[in-house]
């Protein structure tokens, strides 16, 4: 029950943590005079990301130290399993994105992939802070916040993962600021990504595989969509 509750306070906390970032950072900000654009609205940006990524890590580091000591201590078996996770995320994106196209086509909805090929943007300061932004700080975010907090919370491997995802969807569908039938077709693809990746945490507890895998996805998951699809 002390486990439990420790959980509980973690995900709550860490939730909170983000909500007051994404809704006040930026208010702050500009209290301040700060009115920013261009590559200081980039930095800012990522100074936030920064900040919010290094609380949350401080707040789980006893399960991030333990999933990266468990990670090098076999790291090959590891590496293997994170490329074996990356491909299955894969073809449940590709099989799920051609569902919801068919079911969402006559509805005048259409599902795109959100993978962004970060490899063909002529590498600047602006593009390197984002590529750290969306392809380092979010995974990292979603990955610990969502199936680490849920899974410290609930025992079972469904419910946690069930649990995770839902929760995750309803945000993402809520940010999505849109009507109630395009918000849930646009958050079901990553509500299911979120129940898949807390499901392979609860099956090897290593946080750092999860962590891994969702980086190769938002990095490499282009390429798969279009080069070989």
């Amino acid at each position: 029950m002390k486990g439990k509750t420790m959980g509980i306070i973690q995900l709550g906390l860490s939730i909170l943590i983000m909500f007051l970032f994404n809704t006040f950072y930026w208010k702050v900000l500009s209290l301040f005079g700060l009115h920013l654009t261009g590559i200081a609205y980039t930095i800012a940006n990522f100074i936030k990301h920064l900040l919010v990524c290094l609380i949350v890590f401080a707040i789980y580091y006893r399960n991030i130290k333990a999933g990266k000591n468990k990670f090098n201590k076999s790291f090959l078996n590891s590496f293997i399993y994170c490329v074996s996770c990356f491909v299955f995320l894969l073809v449940i994106t590709i099989i799920l994105h051609e569902l919801l196209n068919y079911i969402g086509n006559p509805r005048g909805i259409k599902i795109n992939y959100s993978f962004h090929n970060y490899f063909a943007t002529k590498f600047t300061l602006d593009a390197a802070l984002n590529l750290v932004v969306d392809a380092v700080f979010m995974p990292f975010l979603l990955c610990v916040v969502f199936p680490l907090g849920f899974s410290n919370i609930f025992k079972h491997s469904t419910s946690a993962s069930m649990l995770a995802g839902l929760t995750y969807g309803v945000i993402y569908a809520i940010g999505l600021n849109a009507n109630f039938e395009y918000a849930i077709m646009h958050a079901l693809t990553p509500a299911l990504i979120v129940v898949m990746l807390t499901y392979l945490y609860k099956n090897n507890q290593n946080i750092w595989s999860v962590i891994i895998t969702y980086i190769c996805y938002v990095l490499f998951g282009v390429f798969a969509i279009n080069y070989i699809i």
